[in-house]
Formats: structure tokens, sequence, C-alpha cells
């Protein structure tokens, strides 16, 4: 049987994130080893160990999660029918906040989370949604870090209900280079180039994509979005109908 044309480039393009994937964990790897590095220039000093130890830790998580969204992603690829559920946004993003935070720190992060209105929960993947935040969370942490240096940075995980009676939420940073262009030129890149998102820096590209695709899997991918004075990316999430009136 003969796999339609859409689907295939659907596939090669998740395959095609493989480069993209290689060189983002190239750099919590870097981490690793400059801590190592950093730990036997001490001469092993306990306290030196213990700070290099919580950062390599939470280089290694990020790693992971990466990993995990990918195959969530190549996964998704495989099922014609995704299971949608009622899913309070809200918690969501708090979920998220609470798992990035430690890693923020690394990079004098500071999160909040704000959610606009009493929103009615949507209709959405909780797995993926959770996945698409966090790697997309963590992307623009090391992105906007990289592109400016601060003494302090901000992170927004935001959502509010818009003009079209759906939810949108996302991520929202000082990153930039981020718009609906730069997202299209991305897509049609992937597994061509290998830096489909060239406007963002080293080591942020694969966790965009990844949470775009996750989104895509759903309902929509991401677009470019601004939410409290603060521009990033967000996907539009349909309210569950059940529970609208509840």
């Amino acid at each position: 049987m003969k796999k339609r044309p859409k689907r295939a480039a659907a596939q090669n393009k998740v395959q095609g994130l493989l480069a993209a994937l290689n060189d983002d964990l190239a750099l919590p790897l870097l981490q690793i080893k400059s801590g190592l590095e950093l730990v036997e220039q001490a001469g092993f000093n306990r306290q030196t160990w213990l700070s290099q130890h919580k950062i390599m830790s939470l280089s290694v998580s990020n790693g992971l999660q990466l990993i995990d969204a990918y195959r969530l992603a190549l996964r998704f690829e495989e099922i014609k029918n995704i299971f949608l559920e009622p899913v309070a946004v809200g918690a969501v993003l708090q979920d998220v906040a609470h798992e990035l935070s430690a890693y923020a720190k690394i990079y004098n992060t500071e999160i909040e989370v704000d959610v606009q209105g009493k929103l009615t929960p949507v209709l959405a993947h909780q797995p993926s949604l959770n996945a698409a935040l966090s790697v997309l969370g963590s992307s623009l942490i090391r992105a906007q870090a990289a592109q400016s240096k601060q003494k302090h940075y901000r992170l927004l995980l935001g959502a509010h209900r818009t003009a079209d009676n759906v939810i949108a939420a996302g991520v929202f940073s000082s990153v930039h280079g981020l718009s609906d262009k730069a997202l299209r030129s991305a897509r049609n890149l992937v597994g061509k180039a290998r830096q489909p998102l060239p406007s963002v820096p080293p080591g942020a590209a694969s966790g965009i994509l990844i949470a775009d695709m996750l989104c895509a899997s759903m309902w929509q991918p991401l677009r470019a979005a601004a939410h409290r004075n603060l521009h990033g990316l967000a996907t539009t999430i349909p309210i569950s109908k059940q529970l609208q009136f509840v």
C-alpha cells in the first residue's frame, strides 16, 4: 500500500528534525563537559561539585525532555486518530512552569504564568500540550539568554480567549526573529537545511519545531502572538463543548 503524499511529507519533516536535534543536544553535553572540567580544576572540591552537579543534572533532564518530545512527535505520525480530552489550560501552564523553574534559574530567568479570565477547558491531548509547551519554554529560555546579555530575564506562560472564541496558549519572551514568516520558512527547510531557523540562536531550533509539530498534530501549529506586551509563539485550541456550559 502506498503512503499518502501528505503523510509521507510529514514523516520526512519529522525525520529531518534529527539534524537540528543533534545540534541542540550538543549544548547539554557541552555543559556537562564544562562542569566536569570545573570540578576537576577545583580538585573535586565538595561545594564546586554540588553546584556543578545540579547544573549537569538539569542539562541531562533538558536533553531527555527534547528526546521524549521528539519521540512523541514521531509516534503521532503513526497514529491516525489522536485521543483528545477536556484539558484545563491553566493547570497545564502551572505544571510546565514548575517543571521549568529549576532550569530557568541557570539562565537567571523568572517564569510567570498568566491566564486571562476564567477559561473553559479545551479539547487537547494533554501529554502533547505539556510536552510542546515545555520544549518551547526551555528553547526560548536559552534563546533569549543567547541573544542579549542581561542580569535577569523573563519568560511568560500565557493563555487567553481570542475573538474567534478559541483559547490561545503559548510562551512569550524577549526573543527576536520569531514570526509567522520565519516559521513558514522553517517548516519548508526542515530536512533540507541544517539550521531551519537561522534567526534563533543555536541550541533552540529543534525545540521550537518539535513543539510546532506536536501542536499541529492536535489542532493548529504555532503562530507568532503577543501576550501582556511580550511576543512569542502560541497555538489555538478549541473549547471543549461538553464542558462549555458547566
